[in-house]
């Protein structure tokens, strides 16, 4: 009997059977990033028309809400391989259940140091030295905000179960209905539209919190209601699977959520660095991390889209499949990263002027910016690689390597060859840019060693 998200093994025999599922499972996950990056410049976009401490503040919560969402439930990123696994073995379906359980348990518990940190915003702004303005709203928002990491945290699970069994157009779906709800709630809010109370940037936290908890009611709904989970049996607990799932999701999701905050810490000290350089330098490394934030969304559904492939056939005992998948996968991003390479070798100017206009006062940051710009696509090259080669680990729970390369790369070369190069040789932003590539070339390397070491014995 077919199960759903079951891969056709048929299909995947072929490299075209290959392409087209990564660009299937890849690009639904691909437009979803994007829809979260336009709901955060929407929002940022509103805010600017209320006053300038609601922008400043605006664009100082979407860093810490980001980022403390990303490794606080990072741990979750593990379900979806886990999941994978079991559909692929083709038994004991159930297990999908208590992994589901599992993973609500776990982001339960994970709500609670969140909902701490949020709680405490005014005294923690307050020790890293932030305006006393900026201080107020921030911590205002996250106080109505903290009502709505539960449903965050619920967010995340069901959205690693869809992914797990192959839903990712549900997921999509999702995303896009939520840009819209979350823009128009903000709009009505904020400004104080059709009799709604103009509540500024308070506005946006309850617009921000209404809606994940409807997003959270309806894909919960959706997940327990439709048909074809039923053999899931997604309701029915198991006190002793649940420990085991329990423990499976954190041991397999600490490093995934470890090697999160690592690099989303290292990007933080990179850019205090770029800092020492001056206020030129800072905007520069700004518009080029632009860029690279675009850029970087195909890459994102490339791995969690081979994470999803490759536990599927891991679970079914294909290694082969597994190895010719994960190549393909970083073939894939590596032709999308040589095309944006010569993009901006070729047209610098296209991509620069949007945000410098090419007067002789700019010719300096113009230029920067320019070689900038082609200095990140070649590093982007060895990051496709090492982001999708993360992913294709992860699909045979093997989380651990990434994070101690992660670490180890970043805090014992990475830092100080940035400091080395950036300020010791004086090559000052392009230094620190050259470094990174570095770093990243030979992570991309160790990487790729570790993961062909893996299939020794297998043709």
């Amino acid at each position: 009997m077919p199960v759903d998200g079951v891969l056709n093994s048929a299909e995947t025999q072929s490299l075209n059977g290959r392409l087209r599922e990564a660009l299937k499972i890849s690009l639904p996950i691909m437009v979803s990033q994007f829809m979260l990056m336009a709901g955060g410049f929407i929002s940022n976009l509103m805010l600017s028309r209320v006053d300038e401490t609601s922008f400043a503040a605006g664009l100082l919560i979407n860093s810490v809400q980001m980022s403390l969402v990303t490794v606080i439930f990072g741990v979750l990123y593990s379900l979806s391989p886990l999941i994978g696994r079991v559909i692929g073995e083709g038994r004991q379906l159930e297990r999908v259940g208590q992994l589901f359980l599992a993973a609500c348990s776990v982001a339960l518990l994970v709500c609670v140091p969140t909902i701490l940190l949020l709680y405490f915003a005014r005294p923690i702004l307050t020790a890293l030295g932030q305006p006393a303005a900026l201080i107020e709203a921030c911590a205002s928002y996250f106080h109505i905000y903290l009502w709505s990491v539960p449903a965050v945290g619920l967010i995340s699970v069901c959205v690693q179960v869809l992914l797990g069994v192959l839903k990712q157009g549900v997921v999509l779906l999702y995303s896009v209905l939520s840009l819209l709800v979350s823009t128009l709630l903000s709009y009505l809010l904020i400004f104080g539209k059709f009799g709604f109370p103009a509540l500024g940037l308070n506005g946006w936290a309850w617009a921000v919190s209404i809606t994940a908890w409807l997003a959270a009611l309806v894909l919960t709904g959706f997940i327990l209601r439709h048909p074809g989970h039923r053999v899931y049996a997604l309701t029915t607990l198991q006190r002793h699977s649940l420990r085991q799932s329990m423990g499976s999701i954190v041991r397999i999701g600490l490093p995934i959520a470890v090697q999160m905050g690592n690099e989303i810490f290292s990007f933080l000290v990179t850019t205090l660095m770029v800092g020492w350089l001056g206020v030129e330098a800072l905007a520069t490394q700004q518009v080029a991390t632009r860029y690279l934030l675009m850029l970087v969304i195909p890459i994102i559904g490339l791995s969690q889209a081979v994470t999803v492939v490759t536990s599927k056939h891991f679970g079914a005992g294909r290694l082969g499949e597994v190895k010719l998948t994960g190549q393909a996968y970083v073939w894939m991003g590596a032709l999308y990263s040589l095309i944006v390479l010569a993009a901006f070798a070729l047209a610098p100017d296209a991509f620069v002027s949007v945000f410098i206009e090419n007067r002789p006062e700019n010719a300096a940051i113009y230029q920067t910016l320019a070689v900038l710009l082609v200095l990140i696509a070649i590093g982007q090259i060895f990051d496709a690689v090492r982001n999708i080669l993360t992913g294709a680990l992860r699909g045979l729970q093997d989380s651990k390597f990434p994070m101690q390369l992660s670490i180890v790369m970043i805090w014992v070369i990475g830092v100080p060859l940035a400091y080395l190069m950036g300020f010791t040789w004086n090559w000052g932003l392009v230094g620190i840019t050259v470094a990174h590539d570095i770093v990243m070339a030979i992570g991309c390397a160790i990487l790729w060693w570790h993961w062909k070491n893996k299939f020794k014995s297998t043709p």
